[in-house]
């Protein structure tokens, strides 16, 4: 009886601790979740209940001194009793924070058992479930398991799962289950282990590496993870191949996916591990990255190669060893006191050779350069070499100075230590270069001679290192040579040219005048202009009549050589651009001229912004010079409502192409009167259209509210241009016979008569070679010619500018 209430007593013991555990549940671990069971069994329960083998935290021989593991001797041993059949759990809830999604779970494990039969698995489950001894746990209602059976190993292992998705868990709580099942039958020791359990979103970087190692330094390296932990990386260095765990303090931490290590100790074996540190306390798991060994010490001294010499630079090379931790290499110009110091790391694989460049050396001198092995703090034996830098082949600069018309002198600075120099010149222009060799330095100048007058040449010099070839050239250096007196002046050219008249000018002569002479093509006698200056203004000019000129320097009062012939076309008469914008509101619809002693000419027109009319022979306009009281009426006509017209009409009356204010016939100011009409006297001294192809320009504009300005473009209206042809009194109708000046008879015996030119016409009367026979005012127009020999002649005559060349006969 007695025996029953103990029983009893026992038994609701149990229900109440069951009670108590279901009502004061312990709290969550915080995510990320890191355990290696140092300071107890890390808040896991264990579901154990009366199986025989059972979930134990303590340490074991062949486990870490803490884990948690199956033991069937309370913890003694890591041993299971294969003939008694088992399914236990432990197990830790885990406060998944909303929005988890990828992370990575790893532990530590072994685990000997027996194939399908005895093994290690990992769930994921629900808070709300809840393990039962000796029940093994399948999958479904949120339960997950994770990897297969753990089982067949019995080294240590370490499991990682870089992509576990917790996303049906974020936001709650997740129980993370171990659970151990074996059968009664058969299987091996030990049953399993578990340590270092990490779940969280620190992911470890990968690609491990070792390089650059020397008996004392290495550099360890690492690519980094998908998502880069915001602390970096902490390292960890031992030379015994123990692991570390998240309690460990690391060697030391880098910003960057190197470490670089130095003093560690020669012909020495090292092992390594990298971690990720997201925060200070978020890291991942630590990763092993192998082991390496430093070398002995091997400090011979290296066989040094000189090479790439320049003028201010050379390139040491020698054999690549890794038995040394750096290289001093030291140089200096030979004689002098100090050194330049510098040490040179060890060149990195796949390189075989060291190489260093030694730099901003001085040209054309002769260096030492020493290179020693320096390992674990000893320098060994230095190398001694030595070399010459090349001269410095930067181009000199180059100057000219006591220029002459047939010599100058070329300086050229500063010189090169040991280098020649070599010149080059020639006309700017030509192709082929003249070489020259120059003298020795220091000497550094050279004269040359027999130049050209008045030309222009470029120079170039470079220098050429003893023994080596020859170095780039210095840029040109362009001169002119002097002009003499005689030479002809250079730059003769015209500035403006207009149909009567052109602006000359040349290159000046220190000292001289000049004369310029000019000639219509094909006259055999020159007008000639002398001048102080070296410019002027050729007036009465001949409009599309082609010249040609020529001009030189007076010296002492002798003239120098002429210019080449320089060959020039006058132009005709042009007239600026005037136009309306728009004339479908308002145009000319007819104007009507009627001259004095003239035919009148009628002109009606449609809209149009400007028409030129000076092409139509029915508008041509016959005005005579000096005539007085001729009309014109201008007709406008608008579409839509009517508008205030200004009118203005010009005549170009001394056909210099501009329309000034004294040529302006007629005025209006705006209104809507239609026609209006105006009166005007043409200018006694208005120019003749000797030929029909010279006339003048009558140009006609009405603007909308506005009185035309000549030569601009307004709004509203239009412009129309024609053709005037202005005669002499008494001439006759140049639309009905030739007005141009001409000769009879022809041949002639004694008087040669001259038609359509006025009292003031000249004439000059060459011979046949050129030879000017005779000139004056042509009288009563007429020449006796009476004692001029047999022969052809040759008679120019000029009236008022217009000019004409005829040939006659005299019998």
């Amino acid at each position: 009886m007695k025996q029953h209430y103990f029983l009893l007593k026992a038994f609701c013991i149990i229900i109440l601790g069951f009670l108590l555990s279901s009502c004061f549940p312990s709290t969550s671990a915080a995510f990320p979740y890191r355990e290696n069971f140092s300071t107890g069994n890390g808040d896991l329960t264990f579901v154990n209940g009366s199986q025989t083998n059972k979930w134990v935290h303590g340490s074991a021989v062949g486990n870490p001194p803490n884990a948690i593991y199956i033991s069937n001797t309370n913890g003694n041993t890591n041993a299971y009793n294969m003939s008694g059949a088992s399914i236990v759990h432990t197990y830790r809830d885990i406060a998944i924070p909303a929005g988890t999604g990828n992370t990575i779970f790893s532990f530590d494990w072994r685990a000997g058992g027996e194939s399908t039969k005895d093994y290690l698995r990992v769930w994921l489950a629900p808070s709300s479930f809840t393990p039962a001894a000796g029940t093994s746990i399948t999958a479904g209602a949120g339960r997950i398991r994770v990897g297969n059976d753990f089982n067949m190993q019995t080294a240590w292992q370490t499991y990682i799962n870089a992509n576990l998705d917790l996303n049906t868990f974020a936001g709650a709580d997740m129980r993370l289950i171990f659970e151990w099942v074996n059968n009664n039958n058969g299987g091996t020791q030990p049953p399993a282990s578990i340590d270092n359990i990490s779940l969280g979103k620190c992911f470890f970087p990968t690609s491990l590496q070792m390089s650059a190692i020397t008996p004392t330094t290495a550099i360890l390296s690492w690519a980094a993870p998908a998502s880069p932990p915001a602390d970096g990386y902490e390292y960890y260095i031992s030379t015994a191949n123990t692991p570390p765990d998240s309690g460990t303090t690391p060697t030391g931490t880098t910003s960057i996916l190197t470490a670089n290590l130095s003093q560690l100790s020669t012909n020495t074996t090292y092992y390594w591990w990298v971690r990720s540190a997201c925060s200070t306390t978020d890291k991942s798991i630590w990763v092993s990255g192998g082991s390496f060994s430093t070398p002995t010490c091997d400090i011979t001294t290296p066989v040094i190669t000189v090479s790439n010499v320049t003028h201010n630079s050379a390139t040491l090379r020698w054999a690549r060893t890794n038995k040394v931790d750096n290289y001093q290499v030291r140089y200096r110009p030979v004689g002098a006191l100090n050194w330049t110091i510098t040490n040179v790391p060890v060149a990195l694989p796949p390189l075989t050779v060291n190489t260093f460049d030694l730099t901003n050396l001085l040209s054309a001198t002769l260096y030492e350069v020493e290179v020693a092995a320096v390992c674990n703090g000893t320098t060994g034996t230095f190398s001694h070499d030595e070399f010459v830098t090349k001269c410095d082949p930067t181009p000199p600069v180059v100057t000219i100075s006591s220029i002459t018309s047939t010599s100058a002198l070329i300086t050229w600075s500063p010189l090169a230590a040991s280098a020649t120099y070599v010149m080059r010149w020639r006309e700017v222009g030509t192709i082929p270069w003249n070489q020259e060799n120059l003298p020795a330095p220091p000497a550094n100048t050279f004269t040359l001679t027999n130049l050209g007058v008045n030309k222009t040449y470029e120079v170039q010099i470079a220098n050429q290192c003893i023994g080596g070839t020859l170095n780039p050239y210095s840029h040109p250096k362009v001169f002119t040579t002097e002009r003499e007196c005689q030479t002809p002046p250079s730059g003769l050219t015209i500035t403006q040219l207009l149909p009567t008249w052109a602006e000359i000018k040349w290159d000046p002569f220190p000292g001289a005048t000049y004369i310029l002479r000019y000639r219509k093509v094909g006259i055999p006698s020159w007008t000639e202009i002398p001048t102080p200056v070296n410019n002027l203004i050729l007036n009465n000019l001949t409009e599309l009549t082609k010249y040609e000129m020529q001009v030189a320097n007076i010296c002492n009062g002798t003239p120098g050589n002429y210019t080449p012939m320089y060959y020039f076309t006058t132009p005709t008469v042009g007239y600026c651009q005037m136009i309306s914008e728009s004339s479908v509101g308002e145009h000319i619809s007819k104007i009507t001229v009627k001259p004095n002693g003239k035919p009148a000419m009628e002109n009606s027109s449609g809209a149009s912004n400007y028409t030129n009319y000076t092409g139509s022979p029915n508008t041509f306009i016959e005005l005579i010079q000096g005539s007085v009281d001729n009309e014109i009426i201008i007709d406008k006509k608008w579409t839509g409502n009517t508008q205030n017209e200004g009118v203005a009409v010009w005549i170009d009356f001394n056909r210099n192409g501009d329309f000034d204010i004294d040529e302006r016939i007629l005025v209006s100011s705006p209104n809507s009167t239609s026609p209006i009409s105006g009166r005007f006297n043409v200018p006694a001294n208005a120019s003749v259209s000797m030929t029909s192809d010279k006339y003048i320009v009558m140009r006609v504009a009405m603007e909308r509210d506005g009185v035309p300005v000549s030569c601009t473009k307004f709004k509203n209206g239009e412009v129309e241009d024609y053709k005037v042809i202005i005669s002499k009194k008494g001439a006759p109708n140049l639309l009905d016979q030739n007005n141009d000046i001409t000769i009879y008879p022809n041949p002639v015996h004694t008087v040669l008569h001259i038609k359509n030119i006025s009292q003031k016409a000249n004439y000059k009367l060459y011979s046949l070679s050129g030879q000017l026979l005779e000139s004056g005012i042509i009288l009563h127009n007429k020449i006796d010619v009476s004692k001029l020999v047999n022969s052809v002649y040759v008679i120019y005559i000029d009236d008022n500018g217009e000019t004409i060349e005829k040939k006659f006969i005299k019998e």
